[in-house]
């Protein structure tokens, strides 16, 4: 069973009025605050993979967070992932209002964007995407009989997708099935060996981290990104899986 999404939220009292100077250093929050017309102000560098973002400027990379930046930009809200805590202790230091967010299932985005929406006084908006988003699950019901066995690289040698992430949904969602979907993790290093007796039937790879002894083809990073263009991610996925099954 899919599990549900988990949302922590800090000083929840902070947001009587829709904030007008957004931090976002969560891609998923990247990319629904573009989609349903938030004010990003400043966004973290793995932000910039999303469309739109190219312009916005960009003060941190992960959870490294310039304290000058953040008095100078005066910022009333941001978004973090779950997980970075460090951030998460210097933007409370600085009185920020800040959302922690864990979107790892394709099935938490509705509900994610739901929030996203709420937060930032584009409730109408958040909702009509997430209603969208929440359709085309519900849709997506033909797998094929024998999906091919897909095997996607992340950003090191050997490192893959676990069953308990949204990576795994995306690849299921375009008629594949990925071949550590048995392991309940979101990712996994596997070995030279357990790569070879995964037998994938289709290699992916992160564009712009192509190895040596890896036969495969790219994937573009902003179709990774769990958020507004999952349609247009699974049908992405899948014409690249068809084309090299």
């Amino acid at each position: 069973m899919i599990r549900a999404f988990c949302i922590w939220l800090v000083a929840a009292s902070a947001f009587a009025e829709p904030p007008q100077r957004i931090l976002s250093l969560c891609t998923t929050a990247t990319d629904v605050l573009l989609a349903i017309g938030g004010p990003v102000a400043a966004i973290d560098e793995y932000s910039r993979v999303v469309p739109g973002a190219t312009n916005i400027p960009v003060i941190a990379k992960g959870s490294a967070l310039s304290r000058e930046e953040v008095v100078a930009r005066r910022f009333d809200l941001a978004f973090i992932w779950w997980y970075q805590d460090d951030a998460a202790k210097l933007l409370d230091e600085l009185a920020v209002p800040v959302v922690r967010i864990r979107a790892n299932r394709a099935a938490d985005l509705p509900a994610t964007v739901r929030l996203i929406g709420q937060r930032v006084g584009r409730e109408d908006s958040g909702n009509r995407l997430a209603d969208e988003l929440a359709a085309f699950l519900h849709s997506q019901t033909n797998a094929p009989a024998n999906p091919p066995r897909v095997y996607l690289e992340l950003y090191g040698a050997n490192k893959t997708v676990g069953g308990d992430s949204y990576l795994n949904d995306l690849i299921t969602l375009a008629g594949g099935t990925n071949v550590a979907a048995d392991i309940k993790r979101s990712s996994i290093v596997f070995s030279t060996e357990q790569l070879i007796a995964a037998k994938p039937d289709v290699i992916l790879f992160v564009n712009g981290f192509a190895r040596p002894g890896l036969d495969g083809v790219a994937i573009d990073r902003q179709w990774l990104v769990a958020g507004s263009r999952l349609p247009e991610a699974v049908a992405h996925l899948r014409a690249l899986i068809q084309k090299e099954n």
